[in-house]
């Protein structure tokens, strides 16, 4: 009879979203789930319970006590919601994608800007793959914006949306930024109009992903935590 229990335990966690490490439980449990799930356990129970009342007349007592034991430990269970995963979330994904992205571009980047002399800042610059010309202001830019690309996508979904939202509109800007102030001394990042079509790229796709996908997931996991 415990064995039969512990395995309806087992079947309700896996019913719930309990087996994964990213799972978000809820801080109050959900009465239909919950009814549903004593049901089936007591129903299973009762069954055992029948079939051995005749044989073991003198366990009765025992065999009531464990009964009521997991029925009480299942009206404590609750419901739980797992965290989307990095091909079911979009934001992830893209996170994942771009910090890709920016890792490779600034972690080569740092090879070719000491060609503008070894300035930090300044508007001439090395050339990657003969068109993003840059600096080492600019690859260290790139290379923090993975830095929080990895973070948050390899951690969930809201972070996500929100870090891909900021940095989408840092992207806009520089880009404008880079449009404006690329032919005077203010461009200190030596933007020219390769960097600055890829940042307005890369920052719409951002911008457009974090205010348009992931609605429902995010739905459901802002009702769980509420």
């Amino acid at each position: 009879m415990i064995v039969v229990g512990l395995v309806v335990r087992l079947l309700g966690g896996k019913r719930f979203g309990r087996s994964g490490s990213d799972t978000i439980p809820l801080q109050r449990p959900s009465g239909a789930g919950n009814a549903g799930l004593r049901s089936g356990a007591a129903a299973v129970l009762q069954r055992v319970s029948g079939q051995h009342a005749s044989g073991q007349r003198d366990t009765g007592r025992g065999g009531g006590q464990s009964y009521s034991a997991i029925v009480a430990q299942e009206e404590e269970t609750e419901v739980a919601i797992k965290e989307p995963g990095i091909t079911a979330s979009p934001n992830r994904a893209l996170a994942m994608t771009a910090g890709t992205l920016f890792a490779i571009w600034g972690f080569l980047g740092f090879f070719f800007a000491q060609d503008n002399g070894g300035q930090f800042f300044g508007r001439e610059g090395g050339f990657l793959w003969n068109a993003f010309m840059l600096n080492p202001a600019l690859c260290t830019i790139w290379a923090l914006f993975a830095a929080a690309f990895f973070i948050v996508g390899l951690g969930n979904t809201v972070g996500s949306r929100s870090v891909n939202l900021v940095i989408g509109v840092l992207l806009l800007v520089l880009a404008v930024y880079g449009f404006v102030f690329s032919a005077t001394s203010a461009n200190v990042l030596a933007l020219n109009t390769t960097d600055n079509v890829f940042h307005a790229i890369v920052g719409v796709v951002l911008v457009l992903t974090a205010l348009g996908a992931d609605k429902e997931n995010l739905r459901a996991l802002r009702a769980a935590r509420a």
